[in-house]
């Protein structure tokens, strides 16, 4: 249904057309026409031809007058329904062709109209002729400026259509490049878990050996094992993008104890701290330190680049079964990096929670500002770290 209601609107002046063809034959034949067949079929020529304006339109244009033209010669006198064709006629060129193109049929379409007043009231005088031609340049015109109309709409259409294409390719982008940054980063983390793992099982060999109990060693491979199978899990999803091994600064991962640093890069950026609230030594995976790191840092960072000096609250704390990072700034003043969320911050935010199953609220808040709260649900109860 909804097909044939998109078909019926792109057809809409075909039907029109072969509508105002069967009026103007009928209004020949029953009208006091002498040569009523040649009238009729004249008069309906000058209507169908307007069908193949889609490929030349002038000349359907041209050929739309002259036939108006030969219709006037041949009938004594110009029915109703002829008279609405020349109107319409005059519309429907003035909307198909180009603005020069459409001058220049007006120009044949006048010399038409103006035979026809002549011919049809020989004593018509001056001022009946301009008002004749008044009427159908008003219909002309009426063509041009929806054509105008109707041209500037597709090309808006277009042009948002082609902004839409252009937000979701820089999306999709920005969500690659993030997942990358990701399994580079857990591909870190999972190779230092290894390594751990390989260290450990040659201690408890070396306490086999020596006859003593390596419980305390084995105890230790199976904890970093776990923790690295399951951050091995998470990076599986992630290795389907480009090359995920490009050199990166050396160094270790940042986790909770890189916060501290991380505030008071934020403060010399021009930030204040209202409220900073940082967890204690807490034993966390990893993976998931430094996934909370990241939306810290992309979150303070958006807060330097779109509210320049605005007062911030911090807070980074490990609850009850979940790990929340919650970042609230004030309105500030807006820098030149755009309004927030417009970059790729929030869409690397949304991975990162994504891959532990968490959520990401980002909204304004109601005095200008923003806040960006992530939640990283936890597998297994946080343990005190033990220096």
């Amino acid at each position: 249904m909804q097909q044939w209601a998109q078909h019926a609107r792109r057809r809409a002046l075909d039907y029109f057309l072969v509508g105002l063809a069967l009026a103007e034959v009928v209004s020949v034949v029953v009208g006091p026409a002498t040569h009523r067949p040649a009238a009729a079929l004249i008069s309906a020529a000058s209507a169908l031809v307007l069908l193949a304006r889609r490929r030349q339109p002038l000349a359907a244009s041209l050929v739309a007058f002259a036939c108006l033209a030969m219709a006037s010669a041949v009938s004594p006198v110009t029915p109703l329904a002829q008279f609405f064709g020349l109107l319409a006629t005059f519309a429907i060129v003035g909307a198909i062709n180009t603005p020069r193109d459409a001058v220049v049929a007006w120009l044949l379409g006048a010399a038409v109209t103006t035979y026809d007043e002549v011919r049809t009231a020989p004593d018509a005088g001056v001022a009946d002729v301009l008002l004749t031609l008044a009427v159908v340049t008003t219909m002309w015109m009426a063509g041009l400026l929806v054509a105008r109309r109707t041209t500037s709409a597709e090309e808006a259409v277009g042009r948002a259509e082609r902004a839409e294409h252009d937000r979701h390719e820089h999306a999709a982008r920005a969500v690659a490049a993030e997942r990358a940054r990701i399994a580079r980063e857990l591909h870190d983390v999972v190779s230092h878990g290894l390594s751990v793992v390989v260290l450990q099982t040659m201690a408890a060999r070396a306490e086999l050996l020596d006859g003593r109990d390596p419980d305390r060693h084995l105890d230790a491979v199976e904890g970093t094992a776990r923790e690295a199978l399951g951050e091995m899990r998470r990076m599986l999803g992630l290795l389907q993008t480009g090359d995920l091994f490009d050199a990166e600064p050396p160094g270790p991962a940042p986790g909770l104890r890189s916060l501290p640093a991380l505030v008071d890069r934020a403060t010399g950026a021009g930030l204040t701290f209202r409220s900073l609230v940082l967890p204690e030594a807490v034993d966390l995976p990893s993976g998931l330190e430094l996934s909370v790191y990241r939306v810290a840092q992309e979150a303070l960072t958006n807060v330097v680049k779109h509210a320049a000096g605005a007062q911030v609250d911090l807070e980074v704390s490990v609850r009850a079964g979940a790990t929340v990072v919650s970042v609230t700034n004030t309105a500030g003043h807006p820098g030149a990096g755009g309004p927030a969320g417009a970059g790729q911050g929030l869409i690397g935010m949304r991975q990162r929670v994504g891959v532990y199953g968490g959520s990401l609220d980002a909204r304004r808040t109601p005095d200008g500002g923003f806040t960006v709260c992530a939640r990283f649900p936890l597998e297994e109860p946080a343990t005190v770290a033990v220096p």
